[in-house]
């Protein structure tokens, strides 16, 4: 144990070595412009700046920074393959995208118009069900209903208006399934492979199989679990990034993880399987 502890040691001070002598051979402008294009905020002031390069060895004056930035704003216009322009408000300076379109393809993919933001917590469940049972050809009406609880009907009605899903040709019964933009409209990537949607999807698929209600909400538990678990990840990493800066751009909310205790009512526990996805 104390071996490992000693090399945890000495692999930290080589690595703050590499990055003080990093700092002093780093130009100033190449560092101005990671912090205003990395994820810890793209909303810095000249003071933040200055504290943020100076706690990590990069060490300038304000009138340096100020100078920069003033060089920066004039060689990115020229710049023609760049997409942002740097822009200042009031005592911030931000990256902006030039154009509405550019704005759409340096974010999260997301459809224009259409966000989770716009769709609420029934609509989302519906949805999530919906993308759960993709695999297997789609769902029913009916099956949705059993599984949340409710009339699902006029949720599919306002979901099938905004293009989300679609009554599966060739059917008997009324069974539905998602666009190609359905988990974009939930700010997914689209496409890709999603371990907790793989795991709602043999959960939705194993409920035929479990006698009573007590069973089929036992066996959600660890997906929950694992949800909640990614969601704690993610809130963690942010909380360190914030950390790392002269101070905090955007406040905690006090309740912002959310669902600390599963609920038993399915969509309830849906929602908490979105908000972890999201």
């Amino acid at each position: 144990m104390q071996t490992a502890v000693t090399d945890s040691k000495l692999e930290r001070e080589a690595l703050e070595e590499l990055i003080g002598a990093q700092a002093l051979s780093t130009d100033l402008k190449t560092a101005i412009l990671a912090c205003l294009s990395g994820a810890e905020s793209r909303r810095w002031t000249i003071a933040e700046l200055l504290g943020r390069l100076n706690k990590l060895g990069v060490h300038c004056s304000k009138p340096a920074v100020a100078g920069a930035l003033a060089e920066l704003a004039l060689e990115i216009s020229l710049c023609p393959f760049l997409p942002w322009s740097l822009v200042e408000h009031g005592t911030e300076w931000s990256l902006t995208p030039k154009s509405h379109l550019l704005e759409l393809l340096s974010g999260v993919r997301k459809l224009p118009g259409i966000s989770s933001g716009t769709l609420t917590d029934e609509h989302k469940a519906v949805l999530l069900v919906v993308i759960g049972y993709r695999r297997k050809g789609g769902v029913s009406r009916t099956r949705i209903g059993e599984i949340l609880g409710l009339e699902a009907a006029p949720y599919l009605e306002d979901l099938r208006k905004k293009e989300l899903v679609y009554t599966a040709p060739g059917k008997e019964l009324n069974w539905w399934r998602p666009t190609p933009e359905a988990l974009l409209a939930l700010g997914l990537r689209s496409g890709s492979d999603i371990p907790e949607l793989k795991e709602l999807e043999r959960w939705l698929e194993s409920q035929r199989s479990f006698p009573d209600e007590v069973e089929r909400q036992a066996n959600l538990d660890p997906i929950v679990a694992k949800a909640k678990a990614s969601r704690a990840r993610k809130r963690k990493r942010e909380l360190e990034r914030r950390a790392s800066a002269p101070r905090s751009h955007e406040p905690i909310e006090p309740g912002s993880i959310k669902n600390e205790i599963p609920s038993p009512n399915p969509l309830l526990r849906l929602r908490a399987l979105f908000y972890a996805l999201s």
